[in-house]
């Protein structure tokens, strides 16, 4: 999905992240729905992302 598609199909800010996935919390394999805990670049702690990823 693109970045303006999600822009324009929530009311939620989305922020663009680059990282590594740490850990994957939960994922749906029906839907792609998942939970991830990511470290991501300029940020110290574990950073939850949660959305949609193939698998």
């Amino acid at each position: 999905m693109s970045q303006s598609a999600v822009q324009s199909a929530s009311t939620t800010p989305t922020e663009v992240l680059a990282g590594l996935v740490e850990r994957v919390t939960y994922h749906n394999a029906e839907n792609g729905f998942c939970v991830l805990r990511v470290k991501a670049r300029g940020h110290k702690d574990l950073v939850t992302v949660v959305g949609h990823a193939a698998s």
